[in-house]
């Protein structure tokens, strides 16, 4: 791991992610150059966080993807993958419980920023417009697991397969990169996947295009 300096010339970028959404680039350029945040460069394989850190810190995905997973009783079962502008670490901020829940693991060359909570808790306090976009982010992770919740208390597996694709698709379409980590997401076989997509399909619920499952509109 080395340490990336210059972190104000990633302004304009950060205006794009979710925590920095209508703030000036300007002022966004400003924080960055008073504050003591840093950015750090990953390589493949390397870890950006472990359940056993302690460190209280958020940080922000500005190059590369790495793998969330997080560990059960059949092994390490991964949640999601983390890109470019994505947040992660806000399950170690402002808790009474050391360590994350998760692993997160670079699939490549990842470079992030890193947030302390003490400077998290002074940019929050100092600006109405960040304050707004975190609670916001921590609605919509609060909205994501709830429906994860949904899919997995799902009596079928097909059932619980169309409740996970319908919340994760984004105008009708969901994007599946790796089947096999969709399988291991929902806590099935790669065979028993593709038997309830084949099973969906044939009920023209949905339509497999590639990496694409298009879902159908109902009659």
């Amino acid at each position: 791991m080395s340490t990336v300096l210059n972190a104000e010339r990633y302004a304009k970028q950060l205006t794009n992610t979710i925590l920095f959404e209508h703030v000036p680039e300007k002022q966004i350029r400003s924080w960055l150059n008073d504050s003591g945040v840093c950015i750090e460069e990953h390589q493949t394989g390397d870890y950006l966080f472990r359940r056993t850190d302690t460190a209280d810190r958020l940080g922000i995905v500005l190059r590369g993807s790495a793998d969330v997973a997080r560990m059960s009783e059949d092994g390490m079962m991964h949640m999601s993958t983390l890109r470019k502008n994505d947040l992660y670490g806000a399950a170690s901020l402002f808790g009474k419980d050391t360590g994350y829940v998760t692993d997160i693991c670079c699939n490549e060359r990842v470079r992030v920023l890193i947030i302390s909570e003490d400077e998290l808790l002074s940019l929050l306090s100092q600006n109405t417009t960040v304050l707004k976009n975190y609670l916001r982010y921590l609605n919509e992770r609060i909205r994501f697991l709830s429906k994860r919740l949904d899919a997995f208390s799902k009596n079928t597996v097909a059932a619980k397969l169309m409740t996970f694709l319908t919340s994760e698709a984004k105008d009708g379409v969901c994007s599946v990169r790796n089947y096999t980590k969709l399988s291991e997401m929902l806590c099935l076989s790669r065979a028993t996947l593709y038997r309830a997509l084949d099973a969906l399909e044939a009920s023209g619920k949905i339509k497999r295009d590639k990496k694409n499952i298009i879902l159908m509109e109902e009659s």
